[in-house]
């Protein structure tokens, strides 16, 4: 009994005659990727701009709406306000760009109340800790001093240590932390629908400095992926295949991300581990193509390239269709089960797999014709030279 198959091995379909229409299908999403790209640009989770994110949780049902305008009246920068989990959990995730209750417009107004009590020496932030300021003077300051300085500025809630050894002046300052902040603030607005103690299910905060630096970090990431990536292509391929992974490689980060741009997905941590899961699933398609097309071309015959690598793509397209709807399957039921950052990421393997297995299709085997055709005319036009070099020049006649 002949076994089922999702595609016939011994399929003779013209797939790389589709390639002049699917050329156009990419350019369209190339172009409108970059657009985005530029015009839009990306949703920067907490992880690239700095910033919190605090899960809330509350005893009875509240609208978005509502958890918005809390959110607002407590003034927290530009909250983005999104229901967590199953409704009927109560769960809300809130992001703001605040990473503490103080900015830094009030930064300078604690910095000059307290260089106005005289003897000052230095006043310094500590980026790690928003919350946090140390202070030095030439001469004592009591605890009474500083407080009623800071008071002046806007803040009530502060607590002061003294640092430093025998006459040093040092003073480390403690600000109202942003959590007790957000505890105090939904509990004044929504009553009795917001526990105070057991409200902040989770509370993950990023300076600005420290979320560039992981910005940079994931792009370096990324650039040394794909450079090692590049290094393999080329001790594994020749110069007729590497370009065209490579050209795949680009179209499915591109278009990847302008797709991210149009789902509002939030660009983070995991949708970085995301982009290099598609880069690695993306190159394992095209070399399981391209690794046929150099068997087949052995036994080629009078075969032309293109229909070796039409013979090549339909002898693995089972093998494509089988691994990608299982991925896809797989990865499906995460996006439909989790919630936040998972579903994000789930989301993003998603778009991977159904963009990798068309490049690797429609978008690397084609390059690779083509660069095949350039390179054979080179060889006949370096062989033509040749001809003309070696030819003698006629005699002339006496």
């Amino acid at each position: 009994m002949k076994m089922w198959q999702i595609y016939p091995y011994d399929a003779n379909r013209d797939i790389m005659g589709k390639r002049k229409y699917t050329k156009w299908l990419s350019a369209a999403f190339l172009v409108g990727s970059i657009l985005l790209l530029a015009l839009v640009g990306p949703r920067w989770g907490i992880d690239f701009q700095g910033g919190t994110e605090v899960i809330l949780q509350f005893e009875d049902s509240v609208g978005d709406d509502e958890v918005r305008d809390a959110a607002e009246a407590i003034d927290l920068a530009a909250p983005l306000v999104q229901r967590f989990g199953r409704e009927e959990d109560n769960q809300f995730m809130v992001q703001t760009r605040d990473v503490a209750i103080v900015d830094d417009d009030d930064y300078e107004r604690i910095m000059e109340e307290l260089a106005a009590l005289g003897d000052h020496e230095s006043t310094d932030p500590i980026e790690e800790q928003p919350d946090r300021m140390e202070v030095r003077y030439t001469a004592e300051k009591s605890h009474e001093e500083l407080r009623q300085a800071l008071q002046a500025a806007g803040l009530d809630e502060v607590d002061i240590q003294n640092r430093g050894q025998r006459e040093e002046y040092w003073y480390a300052l403690t600000f109202q932390d942003l959590q007790r902040h957000l505890r105090s603030g939904f509990k004044e607005y929504f009553g009795d629908r917001f526990d105070e103690r057991s409200g902040v299910q989770r509370l993950e905060s990023v300076g600005p400095r420290a979320g560039e630096q992981l910005r940079n970090d994931g792009m370096l990431a990324m650039i040394i992926a794909l450079i090692a990536i590049l290094i393999y292509i080329w001790f594994r391929f020749d110069i007729r295949y590497s370009p065209g992974a490579v050209a795949a490689l680009a179209h499915d980060i591109t278009i990847a991300l302008g797709i991210f741009i149009i789902l509002d997905i939030e660009f983070s941590l995991p949708i970085v581990a995301a982009l290099l899961t598609i880069i690695g699933y993306s190159l394992n398609d095209t070399i399981v193509v391209f690794d046929r097309i150099r068997e087949n071309l052995d036994f080629a015959g009078d075969k032309s390239v293109v229909e070796v690598a039409n013979q090549a793509i339909n002898q693995t397209m089972s093998r494509t269709l089988i691994t990608s709807m299982t991925t896809f399957g797989a990865v499906l039921m995460i996006a439909l089960i989790a919630t936040g950052l998972i579903e994000d990421f789930a989301m993003a393997l998603m778009v991977g797999i159904v963009v990798g297995t068309y490049s690797s299709i429609f978008v690397a085997s084609p390059v690779m014709l083509k660069m095949d055709a350039y390179l054979k005319e080179r060889q006949e036009t370096a062989a033509l030279l040749e001809e003309d070099e070696e030819e003698p020049e006629p005699k002339a006649r006496v």
